[in-house]
């Protein structure tokens, strides 16, 4: 083959080998991008004092906010049923921010059945059930002018009857910490119980958070709990909180939302 085919033949091959190596390269970092669990922050228990939002919810909404870092808020119903604007307003804020409210049940509280202390959404029977979370569903429409999509129990605290009860609310798209093995058509995000805020509740621990997240790190979706109202009473709550939010950033995850990720899995 005289040199200049040759070279031209060389060059050919040359750039059709560059362009496999680098879709191929292209392929895996994309793939390994994958590999980065997505992070839905679960933060749970949202009412108001005296009319006004707890300074723990502002601390943490205002720190997320500064970080870029999307958050979900755990509304309980019966806290939109006195007229408090300005504790609608900061919900409404919140939501126009790109945070997630969603439906924390109605009262947050431990119902008397036959003489034994239950759960909102344990224990107690169908008609109540769906009567505590129609009442946040429509409170959240009429107060705040949103409808919520997904819900999470107090306590994570739910029996068969919850199935049923949210069977009839078709607005409720998402189930956040499923705990029973009874059917259902919504959305559920699990509980990887390894991976969390707090150890125990109420108390964020990083150094133990991160030694279940490097355990569960491959997981598409981490859906981690917290409770910010009590993160104030000691300052180094709050601070190991923001330091987990720091290292997840510095390990470029994506924060997200239950709606948006529901809408991204389609």
């Amino acid at each position: 083959m005289p040199p200049t085919k040759f070279n031209t033949f060389f060059r050919s091959y040359f750039l059709v080998f560059l362009l496999i190596f680098f879709g191929y390269s292209c392929k895996v970092n994309q793939k390994l991008a994958s590999t980065k669990p997505k992070i839905i922050l679960k933060l749970d228990d949202l009412w108001f004092e005296d009319g006004l939002v707890h300074e723990g919810w502002i601390e943490v909404m205002n720190f997320l906010n500064a970080q870029n870092v999307k958050g979900t808020i755990g509304l309980v119903g019966d806290s939109l049923e006195e007229e408090a604007e300005i504790y609608f307003n900061w919900i409404k804020k919140r939501h126009q921010e790109g945070h997630e409210i969603w439906n924390h049940g109605y009262c947050h509280c431990k119902p008397t059945v036959n003489g034994q202390a239950c759960s909102e959404f344990r224990g107690t029977d169908y008609a109540y059930q769906l009567g505590q979370l129609e009442k946040t569903q429509q409170l959240a429409k009429e107060k705040l002018g949103l409808t919520l999509v997904s819900f999470g129990a107090p306590y994570n605290s739910t029996d068969s009857l919850t199935t049923n009860a949210l069977a009839k609310i078709p607005d409720l798209k998402i189930w956040i910490y499923k705990e029973t093995s009874a059917p259902t058509d919504k959305e559920v995000l699990k509980r990887i119980k390894e991976v969390n805020i707090e150890y125990p509740v109420h108390v964020p621990d990083f150094d133990k958070f991160k030694s279940g997240y490097e355990q569960y790190k491959h997981e598409p979706i981490l859906v981690i709990q917290g409770h910010p109202r009590s993160w104030v009473k000691d300052p180094t709550r709050m601070e190991e909180f923001k330091k987990i939010i720091t290292f997840l950033k510095a390990e470029e995850v994506e924060f997200t939302t239950p709606i948006e990720y529901k809408q991204l899995s389609q």
